[in-house]
């Protein structure tokens, strides 16, 4: 199930910077866009890598721990 989270993830997150990409080559002069497409693209990419390190560590089995806990 997690790797499934994951995926899901990973495909919202690419979705997400594609609509980033639309948005910015559909620009028109003279209207400034409320969120600007870059930041859209930028977030869209952490989702994406976030997940896919979530992913990676999913299907290797490997185990996230804090460095500060004993």
């Amino acid at each position: 199930m997690q790797t499934t989270n994951a995926l899901i993830g990973m495909v919202l997150g690419a979705v997400l910077w594609g609509f980033g990409r639309w948005r910015e080559k559909r620009h028109q002069v003279g209207k400034v866009a409320l969120i600007p497409p870059f930041y859209i693209q930028f977030t869209g990419l952490l989702i994406f890598l976030a997940f896919s390190a979530d992913f990676i560590a999913a299907y290797t089995g490997a185990t996230w721990t804090s460095p500060f806990r004993r």
